[in-house]
C-alpha cells in the first residue's frame, strides 16, 4: 500500500489487487466487512504517517480503477479546538496563496451570467478558470466584499484546496477568465 498526502485532511491511497488477494479479499465480497477493517488500517497508517488528530467523520472514494491497482481518496474532517485555531490556519492559508479565493460553480452558465453581471458593474478582475470533478472553479484575488458578494450569488466559496484543482483539475482558461467568457458568449 502507497500513501500520498494530497492535502492536510486528504490522503492518497494505491494499493495493488495482489496485496488486496494476500489480505484475503475477492471480487465477488464488495460488501464484505473486511473492507472495513481495510479502512482502519488506511487511517491508521495515515495517522501514523502523517501525525493526523482523531476524526469523527472520514469519507473514502475511488479515484481511480485499473487492471493492476485501485486507488482511494481517504478525506478526514480537520478537528479543531477552538475559533482561535481556524483564525490562525485561515490567516496562513491567505498568506501562502496570496490572498486568492477559489469559488464553485455547478454549471459554465452560472459563470457566464456572472461574467455579464461584473461587465455591467465595470467590474474587471483577472481571474483563471478550471474544471474539477463535474464543477467548475474560479480563481479571483480581490478584497471587494462587493466582487465576493456577485461571485457568491452565482456561485459558492469553494470547499476544496485551490492546489488540488490547480493539480488535478482542467484549467480552460489561464488568465482574465471572466473577460475571456464574455468575448465568448455574447447576449
Amino acid at each position: 500500500m502507497k500513501l500520498e498526502r494530497l492535502s492536510p485532511n486528504k490522503i492518497k491511497y494505491s494499493i495493488t489487487f495482489e496485496e488486496l488477494q494476500k489480505r484475503g479479499f475477492l471480487a465477488e465480497e464488495l460488501e464484505s466487512f473486511i473492507w472495513y477493517d481495510l479502512f482502519d488500517e488506511m487511517v491508521e497508517v495515515a495517522r501514523e504517517e502523517y501525525q493526523l488528530e482523531a476524526s469523527d467523520t472520514i469519507s473514502v472514494e475511488i479515484y481511480s480503477l485499473n487492471a493492476k491497482e485501485i486507488v482511494l481518496i481517504l478525506t478526514m474532517d480537520e478537528v479543531y479546538d477552538d475559533n482561535e485555531e481556524i483564525l490562525e490556519t485561515l490567516s496562513e492559508a491567505e498568506e501562502i496563496l496570496g490572498k486568492a479565493f477559489l469559488y464553485a460553480f455547478e454549471t459554465i452558465d452560472d459563470l457566464i451570467e456572472l461574467a455579464f453581471c461584473m461587465d455591467n458593474h465595470k467590474i474587471h478582475l483577472n481571474s483563471k478558470l478550471y474544471q474539477f470533478e463535474e464543477k467548475y472553479y474560479a480563481v479571483i484575488q480581490s478584497e471587494s466584499v462587493y466582487v465576493h458578494s456577485l461571485f457568491e450569488e452565482f456561485g459558492t466559496p469553494a470547499h476544496t484546496f485551490i492546489h488540488m484543482v490547480e493539480e488535478y483539475g482542467s484549467c480552460l482558461i489561464e488568465e482574465k477568465a471572466i473577460d475571456t467568457l464574455l468575448v465568448h458568449f455574447k447576449k
